[in-house]
């Protein structure tokens, strides 16, 4: 292979599954000609862990900031590692695209637990410094949205 030849980029959807507790790693491949285009179903695996419990959402450690046109913020940035808001036990896990876990962190408020609130989003800042987790109250249907140091 030609050394100043650049591998092809993997174009892979994570996908959070919470009643398996798994994260679905769907491979796109691109279908027909330009300018119709459009991304198409490969293959699929899965990540499976002991840290998961009712994983309901993922986000970037790192975005893919090199074609503003082609990502957003919710698009992985080669090799970076992803956050998951487990709802079944209000935690947040740093995992590697491979489903390894990197560390988990419980999600509290002012040092108490987050009994009678479950996570149900999250987000991280385009400088990876922060983390931003949405809650609500099941018994109220009140929510809000918490801000937390990256780890």
């Amino acid at each position: 292979m030609n050394p100043y030849t650049r591998a092809p980029v993997a174009r892979q959807l994570f996908v959070s599954e919470p009643y398996y507790n798994t994260i679905a790693v769907i491979d796109l491949m691109v279908v027909g000609n330009s300018p119709d285009q459009v991304f198409g179903f490969a293959s699929v695996s899965r990540i499976g862990s002991s840290a998961l419990n009712l994983p309901v959402d993922l986000t970037p450690v790192h975005t893919d900031m090199d074609n503003a046109n082609c990502a957003s913020n919710s698009a992985l940035d080669q090799g970076s590692d992803f956050y998951v808001a487990n709802q079944g036990d209000n935690t947040i896990v740093r995992m590697q695209q491979n489903g390894t876990v990197i560390a988990i962190r419980r999600v509290t408020v002012n040092g108490h637990a987050m009994e009678d609130v479950t996570l149900n989003g999250i987000a991280a800042s385009v400088d990876a410094s922060t983390i931003f987790a949405t809650f609500v109250d099941p018994n109220t249907g009140q929510g809000g949205v918490l801000a937390m140091p990256a780890f």
